[in-house]
This record gives C-alpha cells, sequence and structure tokens, in this order.
C-alpha cells in the first residue's frame, strides 16, 4: 500500500457505489487523476459527507494499492477543505463542470501533472469569481458570458499543450 498524507486534489465526479459508500474521480496535485472509495461518505455523522464537493479544492490522505496487486482504486481516509472561495454560480458552474468533464476523459490514471493542476486551480479560482460576480451584477449578462468563455478556452489551450497535442 501507497500512503499519502497530505495531497491538494479536486473531486472532478463521484458515484455511489453501496449504500454508504462512493466513489470519487479525483485530480490530485501528486498523482494526477485517481479513483478513491470514501466508505461511510453517505453516512449522517461522516465526515466527507459535507466536503466532497466539486470544484472545491482539498487537502487529502488516502491509501492506494501497490501495483502488483492489480487494483487501482485506493481508500481515502481525511479530506479537509483547503480553498478560500465558495461554488461558482449560473454559467460559471456549468463552465466547471466542462472542465471536468475534460480532465476525466483526457487525463489517463496516475500521470502526475503539477502544472496542468496549477491551470486548473486557477481557472476554478476564475470561474468562482465569475460566478459571484454574475449573481451580483446580473444586467450585464452577455459580457459576463464572454468572459466565462474566455477562461473555459484558456484553460481547454492549456490542457491541450500539457497533454502534448497543441
Amino acid at each position: 500500500m501507497k500512503k499519502i498524507t497530505q495531497d491538494a486534489a479536486f473531486i472532478l465526479h463521484h458515484y455511489d457505489w453501496s449504500e454508504s459508500s462512493v466513489i470519487a474521480e479525483i485530480f490530485s496535485q501528486q498523482l494526477g487523476r485517481i479513483t478513491l472509495v470514501a466508505k461511510g461518505a453517505k453516512k449522517p455523522t461522516s465526515n466527507f459527507r459535507a466536503v466532497l464537493l466539486p470544484l472545491q479544492r482539498l487537502e487529502l490522505a488516502y491509501s492506494l494499492p501497490a501495483a502488483v496487486d492489480g487494483g487501482d482504486i485506493g481508500t481515502l481516509k481525511a479530506a479537509h477543505w483547503a480553498s478560500g472561495y465558495t461554488l461558482p454560480q449560473g454559467d460559471a458552474l456549468l463552465a466547471g463542470f466542462y472542465a471536468n468533464e475534460l480532465l476525466l476523459k483526457l487525463l489517463p490514471r496516475q500521470d502526475p501533472q503539477p502544472e496542468l493542476f496549477d491551470s486548473y486551480a486557477s481557472c476554478v479560482a476564475l470561474l468562482a469569481h465569475q460566478g459571484k460576480t454574475g449573481a451580483a451584477a446580473s444586467a450585464n449578462t452577455a459580457a459576463l458570458q464572454g468572459q466565462t468563455a474566455w477562461i473555459l478556452r484558456a484553460f481547454e489551450l492549456l490542457l491541450l499543450r500539457h497533454l502534448g497535442l497543441l
């Protein structure tokens, strides 16, 4: 077993695994895209319940099986909220989910991408700020949608560059 005690990460997607557990697709700073099971995360008393949200920077502790074990799903041990911004709203939220889908579809598992992680973190922070200003000033919606589109297009180009496709 490989144990990681502190790793900055984002939840890309999570889905139910059993009555009380979820499987989470994670974008980690140290290991890239990984899959972790959060046992008991759906229980009312679980600490994971309020933390495992998409587009939020987290500090995770987890363990991964060794390569000889044949499995690629690790176990989440602890998760702490580490971001200083709120969830994006409106078009910025949809753009954030689109960025998550891009990472899910294009990144191979356990391929460290620290520069891409920083680019993604900047994209999410800008989208969170964009969503907040978009909710406060809805009179100029065309300009705000344009800014959200520019943020998303810039991230797409950075993603393609980091993957060696551009």
